[in-house]
């Protein structure tokens, strides 16, 4: 299924676009997901958009304790790559699935037993609150799926393969947006099940997802190969995985936490800003899916050019990534600017929340080009697999930074909650400057894989 592209010694500009364009359509239907959902939600009423983007939150915490260890594997598998060791490479995959098999397990049958009381900790009330449980009693039987599905494509991206993990993205989201609509309305001979439609919907696609891409897998469509002949657990493996994956999971964990932490911000306000942020944050995440897609893009190609002691060119493919997503970023900002009026229109009626939203989106789109150059400047520095070094730079942002910076000035200061929208887009400038400033001191160029 296509074959890799050489990012070791192919050409920087076209070898970046040729394995990034992949991840960003990957990302970006793995994102129309949400919208599709939200499109179908939006039908019940406003108080299930609500939920559902609460769920959204939630879900992405649960996310990021298991896709550290993916995001780590990858990096191991990248470095295997990179220094031309393949059958290292498959051996590290397949471990690294055993172990993602046992965590994902796990941590959906916790989740199915706490998450009431999570959400009750998170503030969440009343219908929000009620509507909220229904959904995610639902979708947590494809949260294993939902995880393997993610490794999978990880270790198989590791390879330089990145329209193998699109492929499956589609094939799940398609099922879906099919699926959905049956069980969320009733249509044909199936029941009426409304938000518990939605999550159930979710939880079949994922499951789908799974089997279709173990079987491509397994019949050699990928350029990774299992070892299923002897699935004993490698412990040295193992340590490798977790040396990584812990910091990287905690990174993600922060993000999260920090997500979760600004609903809680946004929540005192009532639910006009409640629902105004929620809508906002998930058009930030439409635009960065792109400025995600070469952060991960990167992230692999440091791994390969340090296997490959080609250092040079891990700083060409980062001044190269900025160069290209500024380009990109310039329209997608006066995009959202001048249209975010309309697009917002389409999911909401209401005048007074659209003009809020609307808002949102005219602030926070001066933020893009600096979370572009963040992140990808953050990325080289995980792909080298020094993950402690961008975890305490994502901390100092998102807890040193952001989190008091929109605190103080929604709280203390005549912005009230547009004090929210103003301190993300602080910390977005402190985090590019912060981000390059430790990239080219080049202390992760030593870090052992």
């Amino acid at each position: 299924m296509s074959k890799s592209v050489n990012l070791i010694s192919g050409p920087i500009d076209s070898s970046l676009r040729k394995f990034a364009l992949p991840l960003a359509l990957s990302f970006l239907i793995q994102n129309l997901y949400t919208w599709v959902d939200m499109y179908y939600v939006s039908r019940l009423s406003p108080t299930a958009i609500a939920a559902l983007k609460v769920c959204e939150q939630l879900i992405f915490f649960l996310f990021s304790i298991a896709s550290g260890f993916a995001i780590g594997s990858g990096v191991v598998v990248a470095r295997r790559i990179g220094e031309g060791e393949k059958s290292k490479a498959n051996h590290t995959a397949t471990q690294s699935l055993l172990l993602m098999l046992f965590i994902s397990v796990i941590l959906a049958t916790v989740f199915y037993f706490f998450s009431p009381l999570i959400l009750t900790l998170m503030n969440i009330k009343g219908e929000v609150l009620i509507l909220s449980i229904q959904y995610l009693s639902m979708i947590v039987f494809g949260i294993p799926a939902n995880f393997l599905i993610f490794h999978i494509n990880a270790i198989v991206r590791a390879s330089g393969n990145s329209v193998f993990p699109m492929t499956i993205l589609i094939t799940a989201n398609v099922l879906n947006a099919i699926i959905a609509p049956f069980l969320i309305f009733g249509l044909g001979p199936f029941p009426r099940m409304e938000i518990y439609g939605a999550g159930l919907a979710a939880a079949i696609a994922q499951n789908l997802g799974f089997l279709i891409a173990l079987i491509f897998i397994l019949k050699k469509f990928a350029p990774i190969e299992l070892e299923l002949k002897s699935l004993k657990i490698d412990s040295i493996i193992f340590k490798k995985i977790f040396k990584i994956g812990v910091p990287a999971t905690l990174q993600l964990i922060a993000v999260s936490v920090n997500r979760i932490i600004l609903t809680s911000i946004a929540n005192m306000f009532g639910v006009t800003v409640l629902t105004t942020y929620m809508f906002g944050l998930g058009v930030d995440l439409f635009v960065f899916m792109s400025i995600f897609a070469v952060g991960a893009a990167i992230e692999i190609i440091t791994g390969q050019n340090l296997g490959a002691n080609k250092i040079d060119r891990i700083f060409k493919y980062h001044l190269s990534s900025i160069k290209q997503l500024s380009v990109l970023l310039v329209l997608l900002i006066i995009l959202v600017f001048l249209a975010g009026e309309y697009f917002t229109s389409i999911f909401i009626s209401d005048p007074v929340l659209i003009k809020e939203i609307v808002i949102y989106l005219r602030i926070a789109v001066f933020s893009y080009i600096p979370f572009a150059v963040g992140i990808v400047s953050l990325r080289v520095i995980s792909g080298s697999g020094d993950y402690n070094r961008s975890l305490r730079i994502v901390l100092f942002i998102f807890f040193g930074v952001q989190l008091p910076v929109c605190y103080l000035l929604s709280n203390y200061t005549s912005l009230s909650y547009q004090g929210i929208w103003y301190g993300i887009l602080v910390s977005q400038l402190v985090f590019a400057f912060v981000s390059l400033r430790i990239l080219y001191k080049k202390k992760w160029i030593t870090t052992k894989v």
